[in-house]
Formats: C-alpha cells, structure tokens, sequence
C-alpha cells in the first residue's frame, strides 16, 4: 500500500474527523454494504433514531434481508427526506431513488406522489417491508401514495420506481389524511366495565360499542400498570401508546414479522391474553369484540384502560374512545342506593348478577329494623332472587314476572348484604336482561306508590269495540291516581312476551311517544267498599290485539306498572249485544 493511501486512512479514522462525520444530515443515511452489519447496532449511534438490536440472522436464510441488500446495491442513488418539507426532482422512466427518512417523534404518517411510482418502504435497515395503506387519490395526490397510522421514531427507506419519465413531488406530512374527520374529536359516552378474579389474576374488561360508525370501527385496549416508581403515563393518541409500549422492550428483527406497528396490530384476536408483569405498558387489539380477559395481573396494583377506536373505512385513523382506571383487588359489587329506582342490567354469567346494599344508620326506630326492597322485571321474565350476608343465604324468593316486594327482616343497622339475580331457567336467561330495583327502611317509598299484593288486572266484560276492565286498587292512603295506557300489538307478533316493557317511562306526557301507542286515560281513584278499580276502553278494532297497562301515580314521583293484560279483539261482532265474559 502506498505511504498516501495510508495517510489518507488514517485521517478518516481519526476521532475528530469521525466525530465531525457523525453530525453531518447523511451519516446516518450512508449505505451500508455488508450484510452483517445490517443486523447490528450501528457504531456511532444517532441519539435521535433508536437502533435495532436483533441477533444476526443468517443471510441466506432470509429471503427479505436479501432482497433488501439487493435494492441496497441497485438504487445507488439517495435522497433525504423531511417532514413537511417537499422534493422536487425529475426522473426518468424506470429510474431508481431511494429517500430516507429519520424521525425524531412518533405521529401518524402520510407520504404523497405527484405522480404514480412503484414503491416500497422500510424501517429501521431491516430486510422486513412495511405494509402501509394507500391514500386516496386526489387533486395533486396520484394512485400509490402511502400511510402510516403510527409511524415511530426511527429510519424509514423508501425505494421509487418511476414507471414513466417526467417531475414527481414527493410530500412527508406528520398527521393523518382522515386528521380534519368532523367526529374525530366529538364526544364519546362509552362505558367501560371490569370483573376482578383476585385468585386467579384475571380481569374482564367489557365496553359499548362506538357511537359513530359502528359497523367500521375496531378497538384496541391500551393496559398501563400504575407504580410509585413509573407515574402514569398520559397518552393522547394511539400512537404514543405503541411508542411507549415498543420501547419498553425493542422489538428483535425478523424474516416473518412487519414493522413494530404491525406486530402489534396484526395479532389476531384472542379470548384472552397474558400480560408480562415485567412490563407496565400492553396493548391488546380485539378486532369487532368488545370484551377482553387479562391473565397474569399483580394483586393489589391499579391498572389505567385507554380504549382507542380504529376505524376500517377511513384508512385506520385512530380515536381515543374512554378511559377507566381500576384496582385489582377484591370485587366490589355495584352498591344500590336507598329511596331510589334503579335499572340494572342481570344478564352477566350464566344469567347471573350480584349487588350489594348498606342498611342504614337509623336515629329513630319505632319497632324492629327491616328492608323493604320492590323488584320489577322490564321484560315480564321469570326470576328469582337470594339475599346473602357473608356467603350466607339469609333470604330468597319465588320465580316471579310481576313487581314484586320483599320484606327483610332481622337486620341491623350498617350491615352490608348481597343481592342476585338469576333466571327462573335457562330459557328466561335470554330475556332477563335488566330489572328494577327499589330499596328503603321506612314503610313507604318517599316517591314511589305502594302497589296492592295482587298486581294482576282483570279482564271483565268485552263486548265488539270496547273493554272492561278491574285491578286491585293500592293501600297507599297519599293521594293517588290511576292511568290505563293502551298498546296496538302488531298483527304478526301477537306474543306479550315480546313487547311487555315494565321499564318503559310511564309518565303521562312521555308514554304517548313510544311506538304502537293507541289510547291512553286518567283519572282518581274511586271510593268503592272492596277497593276495587274499574275502568271501559273505548273505540277498539274488531280482530285487534292490545298491551294494556295500569300504572299507580302520586302527585310527586314515578308511577309504578301493574301487571300487563293482553285483550284479543273478536274478528266478528253479531249484533250489539254479543258480549264475551271471563
């Protein structure tokens, strides 16, 4: 070797010259020749773009490293790229650029041509292509342009094939082409709801589904362990998420797997899934499910729930959707509160529901203490319930389908007991889905009437176009009033079953807004010696079938349904005096 092919090395090694070589805007974009050190960390590491680490993967076992060295050697000619910064450059048919990209931050990514290219895009220097999606064309946005729903820091190759010679603009934009979508930050009222296994450290997450296009939107649970080491970590997009999540432990290179993003994201859907507990960030993505079971949490440690909504027909554009944080410890049933009608939902486990209630701390008791509790069925299905104090069975009832009280005695002040709800059967569990639920320590509910022991309403007298009716009237002593509310039931759905609704808002100006409402009438009550109620329907349709409803009202509060009676209308009517009798 000749004494100035030595000086000259010499110099390009020294460290000052390396050094300065380090900082200039294309070290980090030279192309690297040997394929050993394509599967290696790189000497001077930029602080800005993290390396890959992998363990060296054999060449010639890898098809896609040797492709990509391959397109290393042919597209000789290199291009930087920057965010919101355009090229503009000529190229000739077929010819080949390559552009790199570095990027500092993590955010949702969009490259545009001007002009339809072949392509293909890289990160990191691995042999792994990206799959982005395809923008849609438009004014100045030719077929082929590409985007990234979650870009993360890093290096990104991309190779151009002209197909035909002329000028191409190529645009970097940091954001989402769907980024100005109206919904994108309107409000989402999405509940998000847990069931704790202490024992067997599992927890179900369960949420509603999305508001705005539904039938599009997938979901992926963002899952934050809380520590006094690592405060919470608040993320405002999806893509911080799988930042945050993929630097906590660097994703090792492979022949099989995509970008960071696609690992993620391509996971197929499971039942369930096992978090690391030396990791305190996971993201699990559930497709059209909404429902997840987590393995393997910590006990007495607090979770954080970030739900991120990911929308099918708009190119993956992610939106934050609700957010919950959660204790793992021992399950704590939904507590019900006094003097208040409550709506609960009963369809859990195997049509099993369990609640909890406090008896109060009472100054005055005139005798002993007790729990009134009334229960309403919505849908007139069959079910019984069992009153348990420390996994004891203090208290139970028949099936029921009608408004119902239960009357606990016995019991003292601050105790705590459970309520559960369960079908009467197997085929009742499909529409025991929600009831009503009351409870007070005082004789009367403050805003609800009392209802009579037999809520049943009578069929009397029906004659061609009209209906006589009488119910049991109430004990209630406040004053009261009645209201018969009538429903047209559809020809082809004669069943009772299907459309009784005790749930339904009863009140006067209200009812008549629900479909199939036909008639409605109200009135006080009559002073009779048996107390009993009566009351004629008018203006029936011959061959018709009506719901009727007679609810209980005070002049304060909500009016309470007796039981549903069902009138089938004769097709015929003989003359005047044709009356039917029950």
């Amino acid at each position: 070797m000749s004494p100035g092919v030595e000086l000259l090395l010499l110099l390009l090694l020294s460290p000052s010259l390396l050094a300065e070589i380090s900082h200039l805007p294309m070290a980090s974009n030279r192309i690297i020749l040997d394929s050993t050190e394509l599967l290696q960390n790189p000497l001077i590491p930029d602080a800005g773009v993290p390396a890959a680490r992998s363990t060296p993967v054999p060449p010639q076992k890898c098809p896609s490293l040797q492709r990509y060295r391959k397109m290393l050697k042919d597209f000789d000619d290199l291009e930087d790229l920057y965010v919101d910064v355009p090229v503009h450059i000529a190229l000739a048919e077929r010819q080949r650029k390559r552009f790199v990209l570095n990027l500092n931050d993590s955010t949702p990514l969009t490259i545009r041509f001007s002009a339809p290219v072949g392509r293909k895009m890289y990160y990191n220097q691995t042999g792994n292509p990206l799959r982005p999606a395809a923008v849609a064309p438009g004014p100045g946005v030719a077929v082929g342009s590409l985007v990234l729903p979650c870009a993360l820091r890093g290096q990104y190759d991309l190779f151009v094939l002209a197909r035909h010679s002329g000028a191409l603009k190529v645009d970097a934009l940091a954001e989402h082409p769907q980024h100005d979508w109206p919904l994108l930050n309107a409000t989402h009222r999405i509940a998000i709801r847990t069931q704790n296994r202490l024992r067997k450290r599992e927890m179900t997450v369960k949420w509603e589904r999305s508001k705005f296009d539904f039938h599009a939107m997938h979901y992926c649970l963002v899952i934050q362990r809380l520590s006094p080491d690592t405060p919470r970590m608040s993320f405002s997009s999806f893509c911080e998420a799988v930042s945050a999540y993929t630097e906590q432990r660097p994703m090792t290179p492979s022949c099989a797997a995509g970008g960071p993003l696609e690992v993620v994201w391509g996971a197929p859907p499971q039942r369930e899934r096992r978090l690391n507990p030396r990791q305190n960030v996971h993201i699990v993505c559930t497709g059209k499910r909404r429902q997840q079971l987590l393995r393997r949490l910590l006990p007495r440690s607090s979770y954080h729930l970030d739900l991120f909504g990911v929308h099918q027909g708009r190119q993956n554009l992610t939106l934050r959707l609700a957010s919950s944080q959660v204790s793992f410890n021992r399950t704590q049933p939904l507590a019900l509160r006094q003097q208040a009608l409550m709506q609960l939902r009963i369809g859990g486990q195997h049509g099993k529901q369990v609640y909890s209630f406090k008896v109060p701390q009472t100054t005055r008791q005139l005798g002993e203490p007790f729990m009134r509790h009334l229960l309403i069925p919505c849908s007139g299905s069959e079910i019984r319930v069992k009153l348990l104090r420390q996994r004891s069975e203090v208290g139970k009832t028949e099936a029921f389908y009608s408004p119902t009280y239960i009357r606990q005695k016995g019991v003292l002040p601050g105790q705590r007991y459970l309520m559960r709800f369960e079908p009467s059967n197997d085929d009742e569990a499909l529409r025991a889905q929600k009831v009503m639920v009351a409870l007070s320590s005082e004789a009367l509910f403050r805003d609800l009437p009392e209802l009579p022991q037999n809520t049943s309403v009578f069929n009397v007298r029906t004659r061609c176009s009209r209906a006589t009716i009488a119910w049991n009237g109430s004990p209630d002593e406040r004053e009261l009033s009645y209201c018969i509310i009538v429903f047209n039931l559809p020809q082809r759905n004669r069943s009772v079953v299907d459309l009784t609704n005790y749930c339904m808002d009863f009140v006067p100006k209200r009812v008549t807004q629900y479909r199939n409402f036909e008639w409605m009438t109200c009135r006080e009550r009559q002073q009779s010696p048996d107390n009993i109620e009566t009351e004629t329907i008018l203006n029936l349709m011959p061959g018709s079938s009506y719901l009727v409803y007679v609810t209980a009202n005070l002049s304060m509060g909500k009016p309470l349904p007796y039981q549903a009676l069902t009138l089938h209308m004769a097709s015929q009517c003989l003359d005047g005096s044709h009356e039917s009798f029950y």
